[in-house]
């Protein structure tokens, strides 16, 4: 199987599942956040956000959280979609050929990797859901004619878009997703990662490969989770979101709202008491196979421009870095020191 081969039928996330320290805070801070919560207990919650994605919460340790190789609280697993039985059969079979695939009650493939990842499979298609941001005005163009912007007072996440978790080898674990579950190359960090996208999503990454060794944004060398990203309307929905969350007394972390130059996505990361990190996302590249992926200097990619500026920019913008990837550049190159 080829990477990026077209036919591949992950679509996109179907749920998460964490396992958390303090289970009582986690189910507060997430409803808080904007997820809905469609059941609880004293050891298990469910949440859902617009497109029917979900979110569940267990307490780290749990017999029902699956078992692996991640160090620390977050999401200890990534069930992904594929949108037909006969899609998730021909996987399965795939992968049992040197995985243990157990399948679960609701037909859920279950498998662990050789780099120690637990990894589900399900059929599932997104809830049908559409977003209606304000058409913008600027000087000389008018796209909104007597009508004020929306007004919101908190973020209600649409989807979730991806996540990150930091690696020992990012290039095993680029190797696993494209060539045996057809996942894409959208583009290469220096020294931070390799992003990549489901083999029939148009999101430009649903999962970023970090290296565990890249200490500029904060990784200490150990295989971790580190964010998932929530998919909000618009910039206006971002800082609701931040405003609401500020009066519950929730801090984001650091950084304040921003944008990325690699994938254009308007940010603003928070501290989750779940582990890692929360992202309200917006406005990120989409992209199809005409796409080429880029190769992009860490700290040109990371921002293109942020509110709260991190020590190691505030001396100099970054240098222009990017190209596009070549037949020699398209493994990624660990960066020490």
């Amino acid at each position: 199987m080829k990477q990026g081969r077209s036919t591949v039928p992950i679509t996109g996330i179907a749920e998460i599942i964490y396992g958390v320290e303090d289970f009582d805070t986690c189910v507060e801070f997430f409803e808080d956040y904007g997820l809905s919560r469609l059941e609880s207990g004293s050891d298990h919650a469910l949440f859902s956000v617009i497109s029917g994605q979900q979110i569940r919460v267990y307490p780290l340790g749990d017999d029902r959280v699956p078992k692996s190789e991640l160090m620390g609280p977050g999401v200890q697993e990534c069930i992904w979609a594929v949108p037909r039985q006969q899609d998730l059969d021909g996987l399965v079979a795939d992968l049992s050929r040197d995985h243990e695939v157990t399948i679960d009650e609701t037909g859920t493939a279950h498998f662990v990797t050789s780099f120690g990842q637990a990894i589900g499979l399900r059929v599932f298609q997104p809830l049908p859901y559409t977003c209606c941001p304000a058409p913008t005005n600027a000087p000389g163009i008018i796209n909104r004619m007597n009508v004020p912007r929306k007004w919101l007072s908190r973020a209600i996440p649409k989807t979730i878009s991806h996540c990150v978790w930091t690696f020992l080898d990012v290039n095993e674990a680029f190797d696993f997703y494209s060539q045996r579950l057809g996942f894409r190359m959208s583009d290469i960090q220096k020294g931070v990662g390799i992003y990549i996208r489901a083999g029939r999503s148009t999101n430009h990454h649903n999962i970023m490969l970090a290296d565990a060794d890249q200490v500029l944004f904060g990784f200490d060398g150990k295989f971790r989770f580190h964010h998932v990203n929530f998919g909000v309307e618009d910039l206006d929905e971002i800082m609701a979101g931040k405003n609401y969350m500020t009066r519950k007394g929730y801090g984001d972390n650091g950084w304040g709202f921003g944008r990325h130059r690699v994938s254009s996505e308007l940010f603003l990361y928070m501290p989750s008491p779940a582990g890692g990190e929360v992202e309200y996302g917006a406005d990120c590249d989409q992209v199809d196979g005409n796409w080429r992926p880029r190769v992009w200097g860490a700290a040109f990619a990371a921002f293109t421009f942020i509110h709260d500026m991190p020590d190691w920019l505030k001396e100099h913008e970054p240098e222009w870095d990017v190209s596009y990837v070549t037949p020699e550049t398209a493994r990624y190159v660990p960066i020490k020191g």
